[in-house]
């Protein structure tokens, strides 16, 4: 079945959650097929997503999937928590904050990035002022975004987290030493910033490299490449499910699982051969930027959604001791993630 792409970008949540509600999350619309609303913002990181869609993965395994397109990760948590979307792309970290705070309704259920991809991107003139590049010495680079207006998408959301981590790493105080601004998504990121109303932001690619590409913008800190090595082997995002759903659902599960593993093995053998299907998924780019994204995410893109106690206690041991989270956290299976729907 086709799936159908709801563009919402900059709607209120209220109306993306009442899109999401729209076809019952518990059977397609012939009733034929179980169907999964998906609440998530275009990303070259969500490739085997788009690449299972345009090849019929999902059909060929059983499922219809629904896309409702949001503006941040705060948003996708939104539609988990409240049960109107079964599945999103969730930071690591926000559910283990949410866990702290009892939220037990959320479970990740297949890995996608095992690095933290976010790339900030600068006023080019303003780094040449500053004498930044990306070969600068990190701790230099850290220090630049002194005094700065930062764009992030949202409070609270990875963006905001990571920033304020920078910041302290040069000794700064996150709340008196910069101005981080709410912005929204990555097109308003990109206007903010090309109309100087910001004088940096971080996001995933391929945002950042767009910035770049268009002349208003160079990279200074690169996530893909792994330019912070404390996060360059390290769970940052996965597929969540609400808990409860995916119980009552396995098969469905199953399935989604299924169908994203086989797009991410066309992905891994030939990765420009589905940087079109891409391009049309995320939008606003061109292909040129789509390659050079995919070609940089594909080391920390997980080829099948695995998670290991192993990794995932790692990845909590570094996000307490650089402050990401306030507390250590439980790594045992079961508790926020899970390789039931898998096969791992």
């Amino acid at each position: 079945m086709v799936r159908i792409r709801n563009r919402l970008i900059g709607v209120p949540m209220a109306a993306v959650l009442l899109v999401a509600c729209t076809g019952g999350g518990g059977g397609g619309a012939d009733g034929d097929m179980p169907t999964i609303q998906i609440a998530s913002a275009p990303n070259v990181f969500l490739s085997a997503l788009y690449v299972a869609q345009d090849k019929g993965y999902f059909t060929e395994e059983g499922v219809t999937v629904e896309v409702v397109e949001i503006e941040a990760g705060t948003d996708s948590v939104a539609a988990l928590v409240s049960g109107n979307a079964q599945v999103a792309d969730v930071g690591f970290d926000d559910l283990l904050e949410l866990a702290s705070e009892g939220e037990e309704g959320l479970i990740m259920v297949q890995n996608i990035l095992s690095r933290v991809t976010l790339t900030t991107v600068m006023n080019p003139d303003l780094a040449a002022e500053l004498g930044i590049t990306r070969e600068s010495p990190l701790e230099d680079r850290y220090a630049a975004l002194e005094g700065l207006r930062i764009g992030i998408t949202s409070p609270g959301a990875p963006t905001d987290k990571y920033m304020r981590y920078y910041l302290r790493q040069a000794g700064l105080d996150p709340d008196q030493d910069a101005e981080i601004i709410a912005i929204g998504g990555g097109s308003s990121l990109l206007a903010a910033l090309e109309s100087d109303q910001i004088d940096a932001f971080h996001l995933s690619p391929p945002t950042p490299y767009v910035a770049e590409a268009e002349g208003f913008g160079t990279v200074i800190i690169d996530g893909p490449a792994g330019d912070v090595e404390e996060f360059s082997d390290f769970l940052y995002t996965a597929w969540a499910a609400n808990k409860e759903w995916a119980e009552g659902n396995p098969e469905a599960m199953s399935a989604f699982n299924a169908a994203l593993d086989r797009a991410m093995e066309d992905i891994a053998a030939d990765p420009a051969a589905v940087v079109p299907l891409i391009t049309d998924n995320v939008g606003g780019i061109d292909e040129e930027i789509t390659q050079r994204t995919l070609e940089a995410l594909l080391p920390a893109l997980s080829t099948d959604g695995c998670f290991s106690e192993e990794a995932v206690r790692s990845s909590l041991d570094i996000m307490f001791d650089t402050e990401i989270i306030e507390e250590e956290g439980d790594s045992a299976e079961g508790g926020f993630w899970t390789n039931d729907y898998n096969g791992c």
